[in-house]
């Protein structure tokens, strides 16, 4: 014979967690910059341009030299003239005294040279030429002397920044609760 028994049958709790993450907000405004510079004290010395004209030239192909100048020319060009007269006379003496060659008499056609000849002249003034005068300029580079000069920063930061933070949250629910079950037996007639 079997005896009767109870059945007995649980239920687990189930919970639920919901969470929210806390938020947190930081507000730091700029620091305030200032900055000031002076003016670089320059100090510039500049030098005018000189202009130079030479006109020297020019003067001698209008004019002449003067005087010394006049004389030292014609003395220097002399020389050259007479070693160029005394080199004509001596091939003129040469042509006269080559028999062999000359078939005709030279003497008559020397004669005619030397009459119709022109004479050198000696150059007393310059030559013309746009070249004669020279000018020149001469300048100069300006002296430029720059000193240091300061820079003025001013930082003023503002103070602490400003933090607000907002706590998170947990909320609890109770999704199942817990359950016990006791079941009896069936009525069992013992008697039987």
């Amino acid at each position: 014979m079997r005896l009767p028994q109870l059945q007995i049958t649980s239920q687990r709790a189930v919970l639920g967690i919901q969470t929210e993450w806390g938020t947190r907000t930081i507000h730091s405004p700029r620091a305030e910059v200032q900055v000031s510079t002076d003016r670089p004290p320059i100090e510039i010395q500049s030098y005018r341009p000189v202009m130079s004209i030479d006109q020297s030239a020019t003067w001698d192909a209008i004019i002449g030299p003067k005087p010394e100048q006049l004389a030292q020319r014609l003395v220097s060009q002399t020389t050259s003239y007479v070693q160029q007269h005394i080199q004509s006379v001596n091939a003129k003496w040469r042509n006269i005294a080559d028999l062999a060659h000359n078939k005709e008499n030279p003497i008559p056609n020397l004669a005619y040279a030397e009459i119709t000849r022109d004479r050198p002249a000696l150059p007393v003034y310059g030559s013309p030429s746009r070249m004669n005068t020279r000018v020149q300029f001469d300048v100069r580079k300006p002296d430029i002397e720059t000193k240091p000069w300061k820079v003025h920063i001013d930082v003023q930061p503002h103070q602490e920044p400003d933090i607000q933070f907002t706590p998170g949250k947990v909320r609890y629910t109770m999704e199942q609760y817990p359950k016990v079950t006791v079941t009896p037996p069936p009525i069992v007639d013992l008697m039987v």
